[in-house]
């Protein structure tokens, strides 16, 4: 009987995986769908699920009329500095909350997850004028350098998470052998934590690849730094929009950060499993 009711568990829960995970490629399909289609099959009502005769018109137009390499490029520098200043700058705030003991230790930590509730719209004001006494208006500082202070007060807490779960039995090892902190941390804490580190490394790519927000307010009417998101929403018509050739945009720029997601897939999964052991 119980393993009935267990099989029936396990049944309902694998429908329910496949429904979410339908539910959530159905977008995907949609996009490169439609970026095969002609604008009179775009258009259609109903409309049709596959194009009756697929054309790569949209995908030739889109790469004419944009500057893709160009904003490609400043993508992925954008992308692989916010990355790479998150990854080391959250890191470090973690082992210091996780193996130090200092004044108002958990006020200060307190303090930093509280930045979490706030919208960026309230501290957008402060930042853009800041920006603008330094001078670094349309230039890409004001979108990577926050990444290398601190980078994330969520990627500082789940950090943390999992660097308690690493006894602490292995840095008085390391100490009694001469090892400085900064060589513990290098030798012993990121070894021991790479599956969080992907984790880490994956969320903050996907959401440098995909910004928009800042960068239509700092960069916006400087051609020569406009990124991919940018690019996108400047690819449209003054009186109409292709949005075949839109949605062929669109394919062509989720591409890198699916493919970075697979790769990661595996230690995504067991950082997200390992960062939640201990409160």
């Amino acid at each position: 009987m119980m393993r009935r009711k267990k099989k029936i568990a396990d049944s309902i829960l694998i429908a329910i995986a496949v429904f979410a995970g339908l539910v959530f490629l159905f977008p995907i399909f949609w996009v490169v769908r439609s970026s095969f289609m002609g604008l009179e099959e775009l258009y259609q009502t109903p409309p049709v699920i596959l194009p009756r005769m697929g054309t790569m018109k949209n995908y030739k137009e889109a790469l004419q009329q944009s500057d893709l390499l160009l904003q490609f490029r400043n993508s992925c520098m954008i992308t692989a500095l916010c990355v790479a200043g998150t990854v080391l700058s959250s890191s470090i705030t973690a082992y210091g909350f996780s193996r130090f003991d200092f004044q108002y230790k958990n006020i200060w930590f307190m303090l930093i997850i509280s930045t979490m509730m706030l919208p960026a719209a309230v501290t957008l004001i402060p930042q853009y004028q800041m920006w603008n006494k330094l001078h670094l208006l349309g230039t890409i500082a004001p979108m990577v350098v926050p990444a290398w202070f601190g980078g994330s007060a969520y990627f500082t807490f789940m950090l943390r998470q999992f660097f308690q779960t690493i006894p602490k039995e292995l840095d008085e090892a390391a100490r009694v052998d001469g090892a400085g902190y900064f060589r513990i941390y290098c030798e012993i804490i990121l070894p021991l934590t790479k599956p969080a580190l992907i984790v880490v490394a994956l969320f903050a790519f996907v959401n440098a690849w995909n910004e928009f927000f800042y960068t239509v307010i700092y960069l916006n009417g400087h051609q020569e730094l406009k990124t991919l998101t940018l690019g996108l929403y400047m690819f449209k018509g003054v009186y109409s929009t292709n949005y075949g050739a839109v949605l062929a945009l669109a394919g062509i720029i989720s591409i890198p950060a699916l493919l970075f997601f697979l790769i990661g897939n595996r230690y995504f999964v067991e950082g997200i499993s390992m960062t939640g052991i201990k409160g």
